[in-house]
């Protein structure tokens, strides 16, 4: 989803949960639990496993998928791989494009200061002991850095380059690979952004565009040393690093709080990076039974930084004349929607540690071990509202409403008759929480006969200790609020293996896994999310949901790398985790996170590999591959005071079906690979409606990619990709009303590498 985000089986990317070379990743959304895998650059990667069963010896916090990338390891020989590419987009690149002025190391991905807050601003803005001259004085050392500016976009690209190499130091075998890449991106996105009363008038009619230019780059250091025949060190290093640079502007009618054409500008720039770092061992104790260790100490940081997100209205009110300006509609104190300066930064820090041992017992084997994972986060913000006088020293200067956005906030625009600050101050805007699990378990593998039946148990449970904390203020900032939680998971697996034929197999499974609120969503902070109109607030009363798993799976392997499987699954969800719509606040509809009582998830997935060999020998080089699930969900929430009763709803986030398809073709001897990728998703629920109102929907479309690889002269690859090449607008609707459009255009990218 987005071409970063993890839908497994339909359902949404807050069941599922990504690892690193075994090390949990951290969420790099403000506002969503999920992880963005476009922060791994795909050439660093050796592989990526989907789980879709638990099994003890992996982290019990998912229901949907674990999906665990690995890194490459070293090669045997010296191996130098370059490579380049460009990418052109069709509604994008050689047209109008919107930016401003950013600074010198934007580059990078990194802000160089120029959107910092001014040195030595105070604490409070908005503090009483600050006088209205001292405060105006404040006002004028922020930049005036507020007007899009129009030009055409080039072409995107990107370069890397890898260099692995194993050899032999002090009488054993050494090696190590590095790898660095770096992409940079124009897109121009369409924007529709509607809401609508119960009874189905407007509030408002907003269309516009998104521009936004965005920065990828990372590295990775990877060293192993083997010891001995039984004994391997390995240290794994990998840095990535991503930026959104984002102008949006949305112009429409607006028909309550204020009647009046309105156009909203926004200019945002939001930075990630993600270190992870880790120590491992691999050992094989001989004497003691065949006893395999695997240890691994990882440390890790995500850093999401958000700096001068600035937003501001035009108006111009129904029935002016087309000629007649717009003015900037400014209140009396800073609100999260407009003319304000949003400025924060959330950071985590972990440390883990786990090791598992495999004891090998004739054909069985016993497998057990441990892991505990730390981590801290720290997250501030501040908005500085820009805010009209009123009273004092006198009103504001009504002709300073009417300059064009580029200059109305210029220094000498701060003034006894003109424009001052303030600063929204709440509780939950800084927030301080931790974050710990420890876990043990134990599990067995056993294969065994009954009447000539091949059999094969795994089973097992895993303990889970975890602990949750909090540490903010309430709404007022007057009263600290510290929520601690601590929740002990036992979490048992039952994997029943049946050998049908010597190619097939029959699978039962009966698994229990945790779904843990991610730390934004226990806290009080509020965030504006300008792009869809929309705040987002935690709920400090959120519990933990617990899902019992059931799958049947058969399975049947035709040939090499081919595969055949049918499943059937069902998922009892207790207190599932949800966003929901608030509507009929005073910020639009306000948004925030709500536990279910009761959710049923079940249904089927077909999935298959073959090759066209078993048509004709001459199609051996062809071969499809896809899967297709058809998923139920069915929701029971009883009523409060701020939501109905409701029985048999879908389960937020939940698909009714998914389809995914390839058709390849590859010839190794001409080192030709050709890949037609088809994915369609049903109709999902994206956030729950708590009032009168029906479900925001997403819509299902249809997403074509194809992939052209060529090696020419022997160590060169040419390769096109065409991504989208429908170009679907993404709807969301509600009641049969629309209330979000999302319209991206095709890319299409002509890459070549080197290898020697």
């Amino acid at each position: 989803m987005d071409n970063k985000f993890v839908f497994v089986r339909g359902i949404s990317e807050r069941y599922s949960k990504a690892t690193l070379n075994g090390g949990t990743l951290a969420s790099t959304e403000p506002d969503r639990k999920a992880f963005a895998f476009d922060m791994v650059p795909a050439n660093l990667l050796e592989n990526t496993i989907i789980s879709k069963s638990f099994t003890p010896d992996l982290p019990g916090d998912f229901a949907g998928g674990l999906v665990r990338m690995n890194t490459i390891d070293f090669p045997s020989d010296l191996i130098v791989t370059v490579s380049g590419s460009a990418s052109y987009n069709s509604v994008s690149t050689f047209n109008a494009f919107n930016s401003y002025r950013g600074g010198s190391t934007d580059y990078l991905g990194v802000d160089d200061g120029i959107r910092g807050l001014p040195a030595g601003l105070p604490e409070n803005v908005s503090s009483n002991e600050i006088t209205p001259e001292e405060r105006l004085a404040i006002a004028q050392q922020f930049p005036n850095s507020w007007g899009p500016v129009s030009r055409k976009a080039p072409l995107s690209s990107s370069y890397s380059i890898s260099l692995g190499d194993g050899t032999r130091l002090l009488g054993q075998d050494f090696g190590f690979v590095t790898s660095l890449s770096y992409r940079s991106g124009f897109e121009t996105i369409e924007l529709e952004r509607n809401e609508f009363e119960s009874s189905g008038e407007p509030r408002f009619l907003y269309k516009g565009s998104q521009s936004r230019y965005s920065i990828l780059w990372g590295g990775m250091f990877n060293f192993s040393y083997k010891l001995s025949n039984y004994h391997r060190l390995s240290i794994k290093n990998t840095y990535t690093r991503s930026a959104d640079d984002d102008v949006t502007i949305l112009q429409g009618p607006q028909f309550t709080d204020i009647s009046a054409d309105l156009i909203h500008t926004g200019l945002r720039f939001v930075s990630r990076s993600v270190y992870s770092g880790q120590l491992g061992g691999e050992h094989y104790f001989k004497g003691i039974g065949s006893l395999q260790l695997h240890w691994r100490i990882s440390h890790s940081i995500s850093d999401r930084n958000e700096p001068d997100y600035r937003r501001i209205i035009y108006a111009r009110s129904f029935g002016a004349r087309e000629d007649d300006p717009y003015y900037a509609v400014l209140g009396f104190q800073a609100n999260l929607k407009n003319g304000g300066r949003f400025y924060s930064n959330l950071k985590d820090k972990s440390n883990a540690y786990g090791a598992d041992f495999t004891l090998p017992v004739r054909s069985s084997q016993i497998k057990f071990g441990g892991s505990f994972e730390d981590t801290d986060r720290d997250f501030t913000s501040r908005l500085i509202g820009i805010i009209i006088n009123a009273r004092g020293n006198g009103f504001t200067d009504p002709h300073l409403y009417h300059l064009p956005i580029d200059s109305i906030f210029m220094a000498e625009n701060f003034r006894q008759n003109g424009f001052s600050i303030d600063e929204y101050r709440n509780g939950g805007n800084n927030y301080t929480a931790f974050q710990s699990v420890g876990a043990a378990y134990t599990m067995i593998d056993i294969p065994f006969v009954v009447l000539n039946q091949h059999f094969r148990l795994i089973a097992g449970a895993r303990w889970e200790e975890s602990r949750q904390g909090v540490l903010t203020m309430n709404l007022n900032a007057t009263e600290e609020i510290h929520i601690e939680r601590i929740k002990v998971n036992i979490l048992p697996s039952v994997n029943l293996v049946y050998k049908v034929t010597p190619i097939s197999n029959l699978r039962l499974a009966y698994t229990e896994t945790v779904n843990r609120p991610e730390l934004r969503e226990i806290s009080n902070f509020m965030y504006f999310d300008f792009s869809t109109q929309t705040s987002v607030r935690g709920n400090m009363e959120l519990r933990p949901a617990s899902i019992k798993n059931y799958d049947i799976r058969f399975e049947t392997f035709p040939g090499l790398d081919e595969m055949l499987s049918a499943s059937l699954f069902y998922k009892d969800i207790t207190d599932a985790i949800e966003q929901v719509i608030i509507s009929g606040v005073s910020l639009n509809a306000e948004r925030t996170f709500m536990n279910a009582d009761n959710a049923k998830n079940y249904g089927f997935e077909l999935e298959g590999r073959m090759s066209f060999r078993h048509i004709a020998s001459a199609l051996s080089d062809f071969s499809i591959r896809g899967n297709y699930a058809w998923i139920k969900s069915e929701v029971d929430i009883k009523a409060t005071e701020t939501t109905l009763s409701r029985r048999g709803r879908p389960l937020q986030g939940q698909s009714q079906y998914v389809i995914n398809l390839g058709l390849s073709y590859d010839n190794p001897d001409r080192g030709t690979s050709v890949n037609i990728l088809y994915n369609r998703f049903g109709k999902r629920v994206m956030e729950i409606s708590t009032a009168f109102a029906g479900e925001l929907v997403e819509l299902p479309r249809d997403l074509i990619d194809v992939v052209i690889t060529q090696r020419v002269l022997g160590s060169f690859d040419v390769k096109l990709t065409a991504k989208d090449i429908l170009a679907k607008e993404q709807v969301f609707m509600q009641d049969d009303l629309k209330i979000r459009g999302n319209r991206r255009g095709s890319s299409y990218s002509l890459g070549i590498s080197y290898k020697f």
